[in-house]
């Protein structure tokens, strides 16, 4: 019987080593579970209880634990371990051993079996402890690397920041101060987004019958649209652009785009809305290329608030080459108020999700009052209290002239 059960016990075990080398381990521990069960009952069933042998079962439910399986998993095999022990050790107590053996012998046995399994439980442990101690220090290196990575990205974001910052101010440096004496009065608001889009504006006297006033807003976010947003602005400013009238927007937008196409901008283009206004004959010339429309507001109309959107149905400046660009006018009665803007001043997320429309802005310009606070700054905390939280996603940028 015992060599029948030596016979059976050899090759499985070798079917269990080849599994194991080729990688089938589910399978291999499958077998080796289902021989071990199966040897621990039949030697039980030859030699008796006490020689020990149950404790057998101890070794594949430690075994259990270096699987990959789900714990439901593993506890239905330690389970099983648990039910076989009981059964055979309520079988044993009932029923004498199919083979006599001398009790010395058989508390040596005894003895031995106790020693392996706990030599193997000592071996598992041993193990357990080194892939513990390995798993250690892989997650130590890790969280090293990971620590090490983080701070290298906080170097970069604060060395962003800072440049980010810096291009902010010089943006802020280069802005016109406010007039606040004479026939043309001017204040502005400029609030850079945390991520500093490419707003910038300016105005001045084109010469001593003509005041010039313009905004523009570079697509995309950074310091490259910061520095795009200064080079028009001075172009704009220091009247570089050959053969341009800079009395006539029509050909300063055309100027423009042919001095700045996309291709050479890293696929940037920007927005503008150009005036010109005449002291003497009270007329404003415009053109404004994909931007919003600027508002002309009446206040001392007999029908209260009067509303005139200022636009030109013309394409953003560095898109399209050799596009040709329209102008427009206007006259402009004593004590109007002109607001120019870029479009992060009213595309706003409301904290309810919804978007604060161009329209719904035009209305609170319209409707708003001044109660001893400027408009400007009415309309900022109104956005910023609508808004999700403090942070304004893109420049809030907006110029108001009062013509006197």
């Amino acid at each position: 019987m015992l060599l029948l059960i030596v016979a059976l016990d050899i090759p499985l075990r070798i079917a269990v080593f080849i599994l194991h080398r080729k990688g089938y381990f589910l399978c291999a521990h499958f077998l080796s579970a289902l021989l071990s069960i199966t040897l621990v009952i039949l030697y039980i069933l030859i030699l008796g209880w006490e020689a020990g042998f149950q404790y057998f079962l101890i070794v594949p439910s430690v075994t259990v634990f270096y699987t990959p399986w789900r714990i439901p998993v593993k506890s239905s095999l330690i389970g099983s371990y648990l039910i076989t022990y009981i059964c055979m050790y309520l079988y044993s107590s009932n029923t004498n051993a199919y083979y006599l053996v001398n009790p010395v012998y058989l508390k040596i046995l005894y003895q031995f079996n106790v020693l392996t399994v706990s030599a193997f439980i000592a071996f598992a442990i041993n193990i357990y402890y080194k892939m513990a101690i390995k798993s250690d220090k892989k997650l130590f290196a890790a969280h090293r690397k990971t620590i090490t990575a983080l701070e290298q990205r906080d170097q970069v974001l604060e060395q962003l920041n800072n440049e980010l910052s810096e291009a902010a101010d010089y943006v802020k440096k280069i802005l016109p101060q406010p007039i606040t004496e004479g026939d043309i009065c001017t204040d502005w608001r400029f609030f850079p987004s945390t991520s500093l889009g490419g707003d910038a504006f300016g105005y001045h006297n084109v010469d001593e019958e003509n005041f010039a006033l313009y905004l523009i807003d570079v697509s995309g976010h950074g310091v490259g649209a910061a520095l795009l947003s200064v080079s028009v602005i001075n172009v704009i400013r220091s009247q570089s652009l050959p053969k341009t009238d800079f009395k006539d927007p029509a050909q300063v937008l055309n100027a423009l785009n042919f001095a700045f196409p996309s291709d050479n901008n890293k696929d940037m283009f920007f927005t503008i809305w150009y005036g010109v206004f005449n002291k003497n004959s009270r007329e404003l010339i415009y053109a404004s290329a994909g931007h919003p429309p600027a508002i002309l507001c009446d206040k001392d109309s007999s029908c209260g608030c009067h509303i005139n959107l200022l636009k030109t149905p013309n394409f953003v400046v560095g898109g399209i080459e050799g596009t040709n660009y329209v102008k427009d006018k206007c006259k402009i009665p004593e004590g109007n108020t002109l607001y120019i803007f870029s479009d992060g001043v009213y595309e706003v997320e409301k904290s309810d999700g919804k978007s604060w429309h161009y329209n719904e802005f035009v209305n609170y310009i319209k409707n708003v009052k001044t109660d001893g606070q400027a408009v400007m700054d009415q309309l900022y905390d109104y956005v910023r209290r609508k808004g999700k939280s403090d942070n304004i996603e893109d420049d809030f940028t907006i110029v108001e002239v009062v013509f006197g």
